[in-house]
């Protein structure tokens, strides 16, 4: 039986709560305040292997403050072998505002309890939140509740009077995330918004392959960076599934990704200012979706049902929109859907650039507007210039088709209805 064992060097309130349970094992809980208004209550209830730092990884809160600057820090752990800011830079909380009117706050609250092995590894909230700043920057709140749970790296910035905000829950077995991160510059002027609630069996472990891969977003990992009210919001279920977003720039918006069927791929990326994804919710099997945004208020609406469906959309450049709509099973390019022949070939090939099972936009103001239902249908389409325009629509199995438009304001549009179809557009 082993004491919590505690070190505390320069705090400024603290409170450390010990159920009788808590000496039952070995709870440990180091921790080093600096400075002004740092407040800390590390409560180990329970007993096994729970731990909150180390002799040589303390959970630290500086301040780095004149005046104001409230770094606060509440950690719960229960039972089994929990632990918080063991690898990297542990748990730091900065501030670091100073004079004249200077505010700036960090507040964590962790929550950890039973059935395993919570992990959180690293921990880091930064916030230079003054002088004169009047808001609350970097709030963060996570709790995990189930089997083997980890999350590797939380690390949230902000500067002048920027804000992150962070809401992670995780209950069940085996979820993970490896990386949430969200970070404002000076001239970012705006909030970080992100709510990851993670409800089933092994989600987020393993690697992106196909089109989500080919997103340029990383399973489990969440990131944003410079905001004016970005916004990411993810409500994961099921087994197996991955799910990553990569938001760079301003004002860029995911929505709310759900995927709650099992072993889907979604990845997401923003690269630019005002982009928009839209993506129904996803509750089939075996779908694997990327979506990649890369220039300033480009729109993406996608919608898929039913089981291994595999496509992407990809815009780059401004003004662009895309919206596809998939009912049914492999459609896209997948194992099951046909292999490129005849007129649809010959689009294909026409193009360096033409990918099967990629909705494509290469330039500016171009609009498609897709939709497939049916199984095995294989399409792609590639835009590149501005201006221009498809609309398909699909209804049937096992069609193909290929659209391939090149300099300005050309339009297509064709339907498929029916089996084994082939359409190839050239413009």
């Amino acid at each position: 039986m082993k004491l919590l064992k505690t070190s505390l060097i320069t705090t400024t309130a603290l409170t450390l709560s010990l159920s009788t349970a808590a000496f039952a094992d070995s709870n440990e809980a180091y921790l080093d305040q600096q400075d002004v208004a740092n407040s800390a209550i590390v409560d180990q209830s329970g007993g096994d292997n729970n731990k909150a730092g180390s002799a040589g990884l303390k959970m630290t809160q500086d301040g780095f403050t004149a005046a104001d600057g409230y770094n606060q820090l509440s950690i719960t752990q229960s039972s089994d072998n929990n632990e918080i800011g063991l690898i990297g830079s542990g748990v730091s909380q900065v501030g670091k505002a100073s004079n004249p009117g200077a505010v700036s706050s960090n507040v964590a609250t962790v929550t950890q309890s039973g059935g395993g092995s919570n992990v959180i590894g690293e921990l880091v909230q930064f916030h230079n939140g003054g002088p004169g700043s009047a808001g609350v920057p970097n709030t963060l709140t996570v709790k995990q509740n189930g089997t083997s749970n980890n999350i590797t790296t939380i690390n949230q910035e902000g500067k002048v009077n920027d804000r992150n905000t962070a809401t992670i829950t995780m209950s069940g077995t085996s979820d993970n995330i490896d990386l949430v991160q969200q970070k404002v510059s000076n001239n970012g002027s705006g909030d970080n918004t992100l709510t990851i609630t993670m409800n089933g069996v092994s989600n987020g472990i393993g690697d992106f392959t196909g089109f989500a891969n080919g997103s340029g977003a990383v399973a489990a990992h969440f990131r944003q960076f410079n905001a004016t009210r970005t916004n990411a919001n993810v409500i994961i279920g099921g087994t197996g599934n991955l799910v990553g977003t990569y938001q760079q720039g301003k004002d860029n918006d995911v929505g709310t990704l759900e995927v709650t069927g099992d072993n889907n791929q979604l990845g997401v990326l923003q690269h630019g200012n005002s982009n928009l994804v839209n993506v129904a919710a996803i509750a089939g099997n075996g779908n694997n979706v990327g979506i990649s945004q890369m220039g300033n208020t480009n729109g993406a609406s996608v919608t898929v049902t039913n089981d291994n469906n595999a496509f992407g959309v990809l815009q780059n450049g401004n003004d662009n929109s895309a919206t596809v709509s998939v009912f049914g099973d492999g459609n896209g390019l997948t194992g099951t859907t046909p292999l490129l022949a005849g007129s649809a070939l010959a689009a294909a090939g026409s193009h360096v650039s033409f990918e099967a099972g990629l909705i494509q936009q290469q330039g500016n103001d171009n609009t498609v507007l897709a939709s497939v239902t049916g199984n095995n249908n294989l399409f792609g389409t590639l835009q590149w210039g501005a201006d221009n325009s498809i609309t398909a629509t699909v209804n049937g199995n096992s069609n193909q088709s290929a659209v391939v438009q090149v300099g300005s304001s050309n339009t297509a549009s064709f339907s498929q209805t029916g089996g084994t179809n082939n359409a190839g557009i050239i413009q």
